[in-house]
Order: structure tokens, then sequence, then C-alpha cells
């Protein structure tokens, strides 16, 4: 049996706004009973204002099974457009116990879709399933670093990326899903019928890393949705449910040529580097998402990065024009543990020098040619150095 809109009415609001989107997040307070919850929602602009207050329904697993235990009450924060679409953020703060919780939020209506013609009377329904972990083990929902574009070209093939990064280091698998329609009280969500995924209106390809590759051949508007689950030990511990409508008509795709992305020297652990994105062709703006980096933008196209430590990073590059975005993902590496000494070696005191292979390259610097290199003095002090 599924729940109609007027069982659910406690937890929804009532507004058709067309809704074009939608996510939900929860992050755990340090390592605290503390989560902090947040609904991002897309709508289109010619429909009803989005409320100052939205409800999930929240359920909890007893015995085995998802077992209704209330709803929450989210505020709307901010509210700002992304091409040509509003976008609402609402925000709480709960405290609940050790547990596998689920939250959802389901309201009428998207508007008329090319892919579902039932869409004009049939909910919006977005979920995150999240398992609280005990006092003292972390455990947040994978973040959404970027919005997932609005817009594409017809007969162009353009790719995005559903950037999903996990703090507490769990693995994160991004899969294509349906647009839902209801939660049933089965504890299944309810796909939109009939519906036809994006792959039968052009090539459409989801990668589990998060980069989706469509070429629309239709005009039109196209609900679709997307899963991110969360894995930690090989264990499934978290899924959530996003939705997403693509607006698809004639214009023109952004692009940097390759290569899209310059560092401006080796990194170093600690160290600071600039990222420039260059050759920008038929965009209007540039923007840089990385995971876990602290990020200063100087200009549209460029970006320091500051205190970089050791490790892989992932990065996505977006370019963006009033038809559409397109994302270029890459990673680089800090790939040093060595820092630098505040103790300054006296400039008599001997020394021999590594290249970062650790490979004994001689005793004097007036030899090498220019790079990266370690020097170790007879006082056991390290340093590195970069030799122009």
């Amino acid at each position: 049996m599924i729940l109609c809109g007027l069982m659910l009415l406690m937890g929804t609001s009532s507004f058709a706004s067309h809704l074009m989107g939608g996510y939900i997040q929860a992050v755990q307070r340090n390592l605290s009973d503390t989560v902090d919850l947040q609904v991002v929602l897309y709508s289109d602009p010619n429909g009803i204002g989005s409320p100052t207050t939205l409800y999930l329904n929240e359920y909890k697993i007893v015995n085995g099974v998802y077992t209704t235990n209330g709803n929450v009450t989210l505020s709307q924060t901010s509210s700002t457009t992304w091409q040509g679409f509003n976008v609402y953020v609402y925000n709480t703060t709960i405290t609940r116990n050790t547990g596998n919780y689920r939250w959802v939020y389901t309201n009428c209506c998207r508007g008329m879709l090319s892919n579902a013609s039932s869409a004009m009377n049939s909910n919006f329904t977005i979920g995150l399933d999240y398992r609280k972990t005990s006092v003292g083990v972390p455990n947040s929902a994978p973040i959404l670093l970027n919005q997932l574009p609005m817009k594409w070209v017809v007969n162009d093939t353009t790719q995005t990326f559903i950037f999903a990064y996990d703090v507490d280091g769990d693995s994160v698998i991004v899969e294509k899903d349906d647009a839902l329609n209801q939660y049933s009280t089965t504890g299944t969500f309810v796909p939109l019928s009939p519906f036809n995924q994006l792959d039968n209106y052009g090539t459409y390809y989801v990668d589990v890393s998060g980069l989706v590759i469509w070429g629309p051949t239709s005009s039109g508007v196209y609900g679709t949705g997307y899963k991110i689950s969360e894995y930690r030990n090989g264990t499934l511990i978290g899924v959530n449910r996003i939705q997403q409508v693509y607006s698809v008509a004639p214009g023109s795709t952004p692009s940097i040529p390759w290569p899209f992305v310059q560092v401006n020297h080796d990194l170093v652990n600690g160290n600071s580097t600039t990222i420039t994105i260059n050759g920008v062709s038929n965009a209007t703006s540039t923007e840089l998402f990385i995971e876990n980096v602290d990020m200063t933008q100087t200009s549209d196209s460029t970006w320091n990065l500051n205190n970089l430590q050791l490790g892989t990073y992932r990065a996505v590059s977006r370019v963006t024009n009033n038809s559409s975005n397109m994302d270029y993902p890459f990673t680089f590496k800090v790939v040093s543990t060595i820092g630098v000494e505040e103790l300054i070696p006296n400039r008599d005191m001997k020394y021999e020098i590594y290249d970062w292979n650790g490979r004994y390259m001689g005793t004097d610097l007036k030899l090498l040619n220019s790079g990266l290199y370690v020097i170790i003095y007879e006082n056991k002090i390290v340093e590195k150095i970069y030799l122009q």
C-alpha cells in the first residue's frame, strides 16, 4: 500500500512549486549524538514560492523494519538561483542515539516531464538512509560538493560529476536511479509510472565514481535520480536518493582544452600551490571543487590551495554558461611527508643531497639541475628545497 499525499501531510509542505531536484545531507558533529540535517531543493521559478519551514518523515529500524519515528522540522536558511532555477536550503540540528534512520521528503509536484507522463499528479520524493553510530565513532553521510546541472544542450554530449565526498573516509558509489514518486509502508521507494530512463533519449552513462555522461537527442524536461551508497569495511551503511530534473534545449556547451588545469609547482606536504583553469571557451564562469582542502579563490579562474597534506586528492573543474556546464574530474598528489625545520643550519655545516626517490645526489647544490631535493645536514636536520 502506498501512502497518499493526505496521509503524509505531517511530513510534507503543501505547495506545488514544480520541484526540479533535491537531496538530504546529515553531518555528525565531532563524535557526539548531535547531527546537522540539511535539505537542498531546486524549483521552477514559475512555480509557487518555497515555504520557510520544511518537514521530513523520520523512520528508524526496529526489529529489522523501518518504523515511524515522528518528523523533523527544518527552517529555510538561504535562497539563491542556479542556471535560472531557484535553490532553497533548509537546516536543523537534532540529537539521536545509535541506530539506522531514514528521512524522507515528499511533496507535489514535479510539473510536466517528457519521460514520465504521470509527473503532473505525482509526488516528488527524496530520502536518506543514515546510520547513527555510537558516541565516539564518527559517521556523516557523504557530502555533495557541487550542484548538479539543470540545463543540457540537445544533440550535444556533455558530462557532469556528482562529487560525493565522505569526511569519514568511507567508500562512496554512485548509481543511476529512477525518478521517485512515493515512499511505501513496506519501506520501499516507488518510481514514477510510466517512467523511462535517460538512456531512452540518447547515450547515457553513470560511473560509480560519479561521472555522468549524456547526449540528449530530444528537447524537453526529463526527470531522473541517483543513489549515493556509503560502505564501511565492505558493509552498506547508508544510501542517499537524489532527484534531478534536466531541461534540454538548443544551445552551446562550454569547454576547456587539454590540459585544462595547471599546477604551478610540484606538491610537497604542508606547502601551498595555485591551480588555474586556462583556455576556457564559451563559458561565463568557472568553478573548482576539491575534497578536504583549504582553498581560496583569487580570480574567476585561479585558486590558492593552502597547507596541503600527504595524499591523493580528487577535484573537479567546471565551466558554465547559460545553456549548459561541463565538468572535468582530475586528481593530484601530495607526495612528501618531509617538513621544513624552523631551525636554519649553519652555512658551514656539511650536508648530503637526495632526490625525491631517496637517491644520493652528492654534496654540492651547484652541480644539480632544477627540481625538488632533500638536504640532510650533519646534525640530522632535514630541509626540502626547490632549485630554479
